[in-house]
């Protein structure tokens, strides 16, 4: 009975989560702040990958009035709220979620989290993909259903899942590590680091491979690629690194 309960208490622990208090003054929304072309190192910055434990938390910050587009007057909040279940789409299967109020209901002037969570399936399809969160905001006066990102609220959360290789050697680029750089890049990229890197790797949204370069020289061209968002990958250090970055986009 005794593991019984400390299995269940580490798996509700788990899966709660608390709001990281660096958004605690921040303007009302969810943070981080999608991904754009003005904001290419935002959204969800943590790699997945198949058949490794998984968690990313988002911060939500409820204010006491909001102004939507296409509706021509500021609306009093009284909440906002998701489904506990269903309301995130487009997650690679065996990632879940969770809130921290439980009820996934966040009271105005207060601030919350949502915690993405779950171990990615052997069935999941590497690639990027593009969660999309329905949020219904009680107003005093109708409540009003929203997609975040959406066309009220513009960018991308992208989530890149890798395939089961990159277990135990992936690490995500963070403000302290070496990186690709300018982001948005069109024509030449650069590596920040001294250090020597190999098999730099840019992969599309579909999770191909479009550009290779076993050892690369201080520039890499990419202005002959499409417009999007890339996941860059190169090893060091026996670690492998991703990044994402923005392409010729304009």
């Amino acid at each position: 009975m005794g593991i019984l309960i400390s299995s269940f208490l580490q798996l509700a622990y788990s899966q709660s989560c608390q709001p990281d208090s660096i958004y605690r003054d921040s303007s009302a929304g969810v943070y981080p702040k999608p991904i754009t072309p003005a904001n290419p190192n935002g959204g969800i910055d943590k790699i997945a990958c198949i058949g490794k434990p998984y968690e990313f938390v988002f911060t939500v910050n409820i204010p006491d009035t909001l102004t939507v587009p296409g509706i021509p007057t500021l609306l009093h909040l009284k909440s906002a709220k998701i489904d506990t279940s269903g309301a995130i789409l487009n997650l690679p299967e065996g990632i879940s979620y969770s809130c921290n109020p439980p009820n996934c209901e966040f009271a105005k002037q207060t601030t919350g989290c949502i915690i993405l969570h779950g171990t990615p399936s052997n069935n999941a399809i590497p690639g990027i993909y593009k969660p999309e969160i329905t949020l219904t905001i009680n107003t005093t006066l109708f409540p009003v259903t929203v997609k975040y990102p959406g066309p009220y609220f513009p960018g991308e959360y992208l989530l890149t899942l890798l395939d089961a290789q990159c277990l135990n050697s992936s690490k995500d680029v963070d403000k302290e590590v070496a990186n690709w750089y300018p982001n948005p890049a069109d024509s030449y990229i650069k590596y920040s680091g001294k250090e020597t890197v190999s098999n730099f790797k840019l992969i599309n949204s579909s999770g191909c491979t479009i550009l290779q370069v076993l050892q690369p020289e201080s520039d890499v061209y990419v202005g002959h690629l499409q417009p999007g968002l890339y996941i860059a990958q190169w090893s060091h250090d026996e670690q492998i690194h991703h990044q994402i970055l923005a392409i010729n986009i304009k």
